[in-house]
């Protein structure tokens, strides 16, 4: 029997204020995976970006190539990324910045989490361009947390 592997849900955003100032912002994270009937991995820790960006966009059925601009240009500015639909299929796919880019399949939540791990998609991502031919709507939300200085 093949294992079951379940995922609890993203825990974040708390924003810090000190005397009435906005200090630097903080996106908690929380993650469980576990094997049902076997082992359990927790993952929690805290990121510090300058600045986020919450988008929710309505990507219609039957869309191809849909931008959304993400954030201003700057190699390495993103350290934090969260790409979360209402429904998930392999006809859900997003691209980065160029539209002759390798689709890649939404087929579940997407987070990367440190500049490390946002640079796999690309050292500076700006746009995500998305195509849905899942037979519905769909709406993606997505959050980012970034450097806000060069």
């Amino acid at each position: 029997m093949k294992p079951c592997i379940n995922c609890r849900a993203l825990n974040f955003i708390k924003i810090i204020f000190k005397g009435g100032i906005r200090m630097a912002e903080t996106i908690k994270y929380s993650l469980s995976f576990q094997v049902v009937g076997g082992t359990t991995i927790p993952i929690t820790g805290e990121i510090y970006p300058e600045a986020y960006e919450k988008i929710k966009i309505d990507v219609p059925n039957a869309t191809e190539d849909l931008s959304v601009n993400l954030q201003p240009d700057g190699t390495n500015m993103g350290e934090f990324l969260l790409i979360k639909s209402s429904t998930y299929g392999s006809e859900l796919t997003y691209k980065v910045n160029d539209t002759t880019a390798t689709e890649i399949i939404l087929d579940g939540p997407h987070a990367f989490i440190g500049k490390g791990a946002v640079g796999i998609l690309d050292s500076s991502p700006e746009t995500l361009i998305f195509s849905n031919n899942i037979g519905k709507d769909v709406t993606v939300e997505i959050l980012l947390g970034r450097d806000a200085t060069a």
